[in-house]
């Protein structure tokens, strides 16, 4: 009877997965750059509150293959794909303040300094040990490179699963 159930309540959102409206940005904050530096330090703090906050949807290389993606109609986003690194910086800020649907939205649970940083981080997804082939969307590239690793004395601030109103 269990896999009646699974059958009958999982495998009709197969074809729903991908399909989604266009995400609309204001052209206001579309236009807006990252106000921070960029330095080790800020992409350290930022990967922190990625893998506390993003990673279970967006995956641990931001490749979109997080424990929950499976849960999430459609499935959320590979950072290192061209679609996402060819969006401007305030889209991406944007995306993280208001969220939609699964995404949840963080303006009420962070600061916009943290967003971001997250925004930066973002950026640098390509740069991850595995990330987006273009020429072969089915290859993932590995990357023999340095992946910054927390220091102790780092503090991170997580940012809640449930906003201040809750």
């Amino acid at each position: 009877m269990g896999g009646f159930f699974w059958l009958v309540t999982w495998l009709p959102s197969l074809g729903m997965r991908q399909t989604a409206d266009p995400w609309v940005v204001p052209t206001e904050l579309a236009a807006v750059e990252n106000p921070i530096e960029v330095t080790e330090e800020v992409l350290v703090r930022a990967r922190e509150q990625y893998l506390f906050t993003c990673a279970k949807c967006h995956g641990w290389l931001a490749d979109g293959f997080g424990p929950m993606y499976q849960l999430n109609i459609p499935r959320a986003r590979n950072f290192t794909h061209p679609d996402v690194q060819n969006s401007s910086d305030g889209e991406l800020f944007h995306k993280i303040y208001a969220g939609r649907g699964d995404m949840p939205e963080y303006g009420s649970r962070t600061t916009e300094t943290e967003i971001w940083e997250l925004v930066a981080y973002i950026r640098s997804t390509p740069h991850l040990p595995g990330y987006y082939n273009e020429a072969n969307p089915d290859d993932v590239i590995l990357n023999p490179g340095q992946v910054a690793t927390a220091r102790p004395d780092t503090t991170v601030t997580a940012i809640p699963l449930m906003g201040p109103d809750r």
